[in-house]
């Protein structure tokens, strides 16, 4: 593997230890590791008298550490190596900077070194032929400023287009992908200087309809109040469709999620529609005749993994909440009706 590969992590040692094992036996050349610092307790002390009381995300945070430091020696020290060693980049930050500035400060440094590469969380287990898709694809579409990011994960069971994968306005989940520099060099965490209009123009130019535009609109009205203290690809997804931009996904899976264990911000405890799902071969890859964005898949997408309650008999359910929205919004009333 010449593609360097960026591998973001924080507190889940035993995540950690699956996906690098992963990424280990891909043989990079290069490899960043970025981590997140612990989180802080406000000042108290033990009911024993014993001073302060440490976030257990210290000691977690360490363990993190220990396990990059064991896996790497042992790799670098396999006989089968002859000399060759993984190229270690780290940057273990001391403050804890949460789930949005955490991965883009991560990204960020990743493309101040390299023009093209491979970012994996570490929950994200990737298939070894992720990693030969990634390259190639990479190389394909380096210079095509119409691509702007290739994904991993592929979550029903329909085909879309004629190749090994096909193209998306990228409304998808981001643990293990890749990019290039010119295309990361475009993100906005905050979106403060996006208006509606904007957004619901690049919506329109997707063929979205106004279910998908009205949810985006309130998770960029959210992302503006604060949420980009939480969130990163959101923001990332919206800069791509400001700029008319196109996705890769495949048409078979190439991920398996393992942090729906309750270990996660963002992914709770149970089998939610991207846990742990299996993942296939996709080598020799076909690449597709055409480069039209496969719209069906973007909208099914929407509907099972963002959106699952305005969709099917979820919506009915929904419809009294709905109109009490709409109402609101044209009347432009905020918070409840009765206080």
């Amino acid at each position: 593997m010449k593609t360097p590969i960026l591998l973001i992590c924080f507190n889940r040692p035993a995540h950690t230890r699956r996906v690098l094992e992963r990424i280990l036996g891909a043989e990079p050349e290069v490899l960043y590791v970025f981590q997140d610092g612990a989180r802080s307790l406000p000042p108290a002390t033990s009911p024993e008298g014993d001073g302060i009381v440490e976030h257990p995300d210290v000691a977690k945070c360490q363990q993190v550490r220990d396990v990059v430091d064991e896996l790497i020696s042992k790799y670098n020290s396999l006989p089968s190596r002859e000399g060759q060693r993984v190229g270690l980049h780290t940057y273990y930050n001391e403050s804890n900077l949460g789930c949005g500035p955490g991965p883009a400060t991560a990204i960020s440094w990743f493309f101040e070194q390299v023009e093209q590469g491979i970012i994996i969380e570490d929950d994200a287990v990737p298939d070894p032929e992720f990693f030969p898709y990634c390259e190639e694809l990479l190389e394909r579409y380096k210079s095509d400023d119409h691509m702007w990011a290739i994904g991993s994960m592929h979550l029903d069971n329909r085909t879309y287009g004629d190749g090994s994968y096909y193209f998306t306005m990228m409304n998808r989940t981001m643990c293990a992908w890749a990019t290039w520099r010119r295309a990361w060099q475009q993100f906005n965490l905050f979106q403060h200087d996006v208006s509606d209009k904007q957004l619901l123009d690049a919506l329109t130019y997707y063929r979205c309809g106004w279910r998908m535009k009205r949810f985006w609109i309130d998770r960029l009205h959210e992302i503006q109040r604060g949420y980009w203290r939480k969130s990163w690809d959101q923001q990332f997804w919206m800069t791509i469709w400001l700029h008319h931009g196109k996705g890769i996904m495949p048409n078979v899976n190439l991920s398996t999620n393992i942090g729906f264990d309750g270990s996660g911000v963002h992914c709770p405890v149970g089998s939610g529609f991207a846990a742990n799902k299996p993942t296939h071969s996709i080598l020799p890859i076909v690449h597709p005749t055409s480069t039209e964005i496969q719209h069906k898949a973007d909208r099914r997408f929407q509907s099972h993994y963002f959106d699952p309650k305005n969709y099917g008999v979820n919506w009915w359910k929904n419809l009294p909440y709905r109109v009490n929205r709409w109402v609101k919004h044209i009347v432009r009333h905020k918070g409840p009706w009765i206080r």
